[in-house]
């Protein structure tokens, strides 16, 4: 993936849209059941390494960035499927966060043409700040109400839909459930669980069914984990464990069923020590600059200012926030090609802040609602570091 070695940026990550990221991961899977797709499919994965099979199932472990797996495997843990098997290293998207590349994974299409491009959302046209993948405003109140048409405004453009066959959607009950999870691509069934011997059980009777189909497999623990307690603390590393034993029997379940099993993560974290939390809401004048909360993510924010403060905002950045991260204009991103290639969704630019945050180094920011309290993870993910780009990618025929 490419290293930024100069500029205003030098020294992250962009994800490979050019053939090495989660996007032509989709181009392949896409392409191999008969859809069509505008990106470049997979270095390492091309779509006829798996039109043979009868099915292909994608397995999303979130959180799971490379670099904790490499530790795991270090630890010499991990040995009924990780290190059983081959994998690759690819980049997820930019935001490297869960809201960005899951409906990537869902569509197959970039965050510039999806914009949903951050756990927390601006939607001006809404007058809110959301928290998108739960259909809630930051203070916790619904997004929108029943009759409203969420699809109709999100207007995701799913490549996915194309793609030939069954396609069913398994994810824990609460996530199937929700409003966003049916908002762009179509499935023709959904299957829930609550605990990983569900997952496994679910993508066995996928396997088990007449037909050519794909499938969707969404775990969403480790990240819970890592956030709460780090990526090295022992209750995330174990969970990481038991994930790795889940995998090894699912392998021999789905023995003889002609299935194609592929995992992957959506993004890495990043420890955050204490006195690398910043509470934006604190900075002197800050909030005073802008229009609207901050969005986005706890390593990437963004910035709505308003034009009579550009340059109080500017100075405020540079003197309390200089040693922990760049300042960058949002349109600058969209022209670096950070979120990715194909036709810009109308909503792209008024989501996006018009001065981004990024973290330098472990920091990581939350940004306040009135009233509320400071709350930070001790492990965070929405930059651009290696940690959090780089991801890994197993393909098991079984």
């Amino acid at each position: 993936m490419p290293l930024i070695r100069d500029g205003l940026l030098k020294g992250f990550y962009l994800p490979d849209y050019d053939g090495g990221s989660i996007v032509n991961l989709l181009a392949s899977i896409i392409r191999s059941r008969g859809g069509w797709s505008p990106h470049r499919e997979l270095s390492g994965l091309p779509a006829n390494r798996l039109a043979h099979a009868k099915n292909v199932v994608y397995v999303l472990v979130d959180g799971m960035g490379e670099a904790q797996l490499e530790a795991l495997l270090d630890a010499g843990e991990g040995r009924a499927f990780f290190a059983e098997h081959e994998r690759q290293v690819i980049s997820t998207v930019f935001p490297a966060t869960t809201a960005s590349a899951v409906t990537t994974l869902a569509t197959g299409a970039t965050p510039r043409e999806h914009a949903i491009i951050g756990w927390h959302l601006h939607l001006h046209d809404l007058g809110l700040d959301s928290t998108i993948l739960k259909g809630t405003t930051r203070t916790g109140q619904p997004m929108v109400g029943p009759d409203f048409d969420l699809d109709a405004y999100l207007a995701l453009p799913s490549h996915l839909d194309t793609a030939q066959g069954r396609r069913e959607l398994l994810t824990p009950t609460e996530i199937l459930r929700s409003r966003y999870s049916t908002a762009g691509t179509l499935w023709h069934r959904g299957r829930s669980y609550k605990k990983l011997a569900g997952l496994e059980r679910q993508i066995v009777a996928f396997a088990r069914r007449r037909g050519r189909g794909l499938a969707y497999a969404y775990w969403p623990n480790y990240d819970g984990y890592c956030h709460e307690f780090g990526c090295t603390h022992r209750v995330a590393r174990q969970h990481l464990v038991e994930i790795d034993d889940a995998l090894g029997r699912l392998v021999q379940r789905l023995a003889g069923t002609d299935t194609m099993l592929l995992v992957l993560a959506d993004h890495g974290l990043v420890d955050t020590r204490r006195d690398q939390r910043v509470e934006l809401s604190a900075v002197e004048g800050l909030y005073d600059c802008l229009a609207t909360l901050p969005s986005g993510d706890t390593r990437e924010v963004s910035c709505f200012v308003r034009p009579a403060k550009v340059e109080a905002f500017l100075s405020i950045v540079k003197k309390r926030l200089g040693a922990t991260c760049v300042c960058i204009p949002g349109e600058d991103l969209i022209r670096l090609g950070a979120f990715g290639d194909g036709a810009e969704h109308p909503a792209l630019g008024n989501r996006l802040g018009d001065y981004v945050l990024l973290a330098r180094g472990a920091h990581a920011f939350n940004a306040a609602v009135a009233g509320s309290s400071s709350g930070f993870h001790v492990g965070n993910h929405g930059g651009m570091s290696e940690r959090e780009v780089r991801v890994p990618l197993y393909a098991v025929h079984c």
